[in-house]
C-alpha cells in the first residue's frame, strides 16, 4: 500500500488551545490596560482584574500572552489555573494551591508542607507533576484560611520574584454562588486593610460577560474590587497577519483571495482562526494555498466545529422552519438584526413561527436579545454559530 500519511508534517495551528504567544496578534490596548497595574502589584498593592469576552473570542490566549510576557520580560512568576467545569469553591482553592505547589522547590515538602497544608499524604507525586488531594475537612479549612496560607507560601517560597501573576480562567461555574462572592470580598478586604499581609500579587480572572454581571449583581461592591476589560472580535488586519505569520513559519503562503476568504470566515474569532487554519493546512499539499484549497479547508473546519459544538444544539430544535431561518441569517451575513428587518427575508410560514423561533433560540443559547427591553433587536450569542450558518448557507447544505 503506497500513500502519504503526512506524519512528518506539523501544523502551526492548535485547535482547542490558546494561541501561541509567538503567533499572538492584536489586543494592544487590552494588554496595556492589564500591564499598567503591574508595578502596583510588585509593591504589594494586590491587583484584581476581570477579563470578559464571549466564547472563543480569545480570553485565554490574551491571559496566556500577558503571563508569558511578564515571565520573559519581568521578574515575575506566572501561574495558570483552569476552573473549567468546576462549581465548587473548595475545588477552586485546591486547584490554586496545587498550581503553586507545582512551582515550589522539592525541599518545601519536607520543610514547610505539613505546617501549611496538613498531611503529606494529600500530595501525589506524578513524575514532574504534583496532584494535591486534600480531604473534605482540610479543603474547607483551606478555603477559610486561604489568605493566611497564600501570604505565608508566597513570602516563604517565592520571595525571589517581584510579582506573582495568577490567572484563574473560566470562572463561569461559580458565577451563581454567593459563597464565592463573599469569600473573595473577604479575601480582598483582609489583605487590603491588614498590614501583616505583604503580597506582591496580581490576580486575573477570565469569564463570560454575563457571568461577571451575575457576580456583581449579587453584591455591587464585588465589582468595585476589579479592573475590567471586555474583549471583542479581532480586527481584520490582525487576523490577516496571524494567518500570514503562521503559514510562513512552515514555509507556506496564501494567495490574496485565499487569505481574504480565511479572514472573512474567521470573523475575528481566535477559536475559528485556529480551526480554519488547521483545516486549510492539512488540505494543502504544497507551499501555495489557493482559494480552492482555502474554501475546502473552511468547509471542513465548519463541519468539524458543527458536529462538536453546534449540531448538538440543533438537535434540540426539531423544526425545518427554524433551520431555514438560521440559514437565511447566514446567507445574508446577518449577525445582529431587528425582528422587522429579518421578516423581509422570510416566507409566510417562517414569519408565522418567528416569535416562537426567537424565544427558542434565546432559550437554548443561539441568539441573545440586545438593546433596551422589548426593542426587537437580536444577535448571535456566539460568533461560532453565526460563522457556521454563514458557511453552511454558502455551501448550500440543508441542516435537517
Amino acid at each position: 500500500m503506497n500513500f502519504d500519511l503526512s506524519i512528518d508534517r506539523e501544523s502551526p495551528f492548535q485547535p482547542g488551545k490558546p494561541v501561541s504567544p509567538y503567533f499572538f496578534k492584536g489586543r494592544h490596548a487590552s494588554i496595556q490596560k492589564i500591564l499598567r497595574y503591574y508595578n502596583n502589584a510588585c509593591n504589594c498593592d494586590v491587583q484584581h482584574f476581570f477579563l470578559t469576552g464571549k466564547k472563543g473570542i480569545g480570553k485565554t490566549s490574551l491571559a496566556e500572552f500577558v503571563k508569558q510576557y511578564l515571565e520573559d520580560n519581568k521578574n515575575a512568576l506566572g501561574i495558570y489555573v483552569s476552573n473549567k467545569g468546576q462549581h465548587s469553591l473548595e475545588n477552586l482553592v485546591t486547584s490554586i494551591f496545587e498550581a503553586f505547589l507545582n512551582n515550589v522547590e522539592k525541599g518545601f515538602f519536607e520543610r514547610n508542607f505539613e505546617g501549611l497544608f496538613g498531611s503529606i499524604e494529600s500530595v501525589e507525586f506524578m513524575g514532574t507533576k504534583i496532584r494535591f488531594k486534600p480531604d473534605e475537612e482540610t479543603s474547607k479549612d483551606l478555603v477559610a484560611s486561604f489568605h493566611y496560607i497564600l501570604n505565608e507560601l508566597i513570602n516563604d517560597e517565592f520571595d525571589d520574584y517581584d510579582c506573582i501573576f495568577l490567572v484563574i480562567d473560566d470562572i463561569n461555574g461559580l458565577s451563581q454562588q454567593e459563597e464565592f462572592v463573599n469569600w473573595y470580598k473577604r479575601f480582598a478586604d483582609t489583605i487590603e486593610v491588614d498590614s501583616s499581609f505583604d503580597l506582591p500579587l496580581y490576580i486575573l480572572f477570565a469569564g463570560y460577560p454575563e457571568k461577571f454581571d451575575n457576580l456583581v449583581l449579587q453584591d455591587l461592591s464585588f465589582g468595585r474590587i476589579f479592573h475590567h476589560e471586555e474583549i471583542s472580535s479581532l480586527e481584520n488586519t490582525d487576523v490577516r497577519e496571524f494567518f500570514i505569520n503562521a503559514f510562513d513559519s512552515v514555509g507556506m503562503k496564501c494567495e490574496d483571495d485565499a487569505l481574504e476568504l480565511l479572514v472573512l470566515f474567521s470573523q475575528g474569532s481566535p477559536l475559528m482562526m485556529q480551526h480554519i487554519g488547521d483545516a486549510v493546512f492539512w488540505k494543502s499539499d504544497g507551499e501555495i494555498i489557493t482559494k480552492e484549497t482555502a474554501t475546502i479547508g473552511v468547509l471542513n473546519a465548519a463541519n468539524e466545529l458543527g458536529s462538536k459544538q453546534i449540531r448538538p444544539d440543533l438537535n434540540r430544535i426539531g423544526s425545518k422552519h427554524y433551520i431555514n431561518i438560521l440559514l437565511k441569517l447566514g446567507k445574508h451575513q446577518i449577525y445582529s438584526f431587528q425582528k422587522s428587518e429579518l421578516e423581509e427575508y422570510l416566507s409566510d410560514d417562517e414569519k408565522g413561527v418567528l416569535s416562537n423561533f426567537l424565544a427558542k433560540m434565546i432559550k437554548i443559547g443561539i441568539l441573545n436579545s440586545i438593546g433596551v427591553k422589548n426593542s426587537g433587536e437580536y444577535e448571535f450569542s456566539n460568533i461560532l454559530y453565526f460563522t457556521y450558518f454563514m458557511i453552511k448557507a454558502n455551501e448550500g447544505e440543508v441542516l435537517t
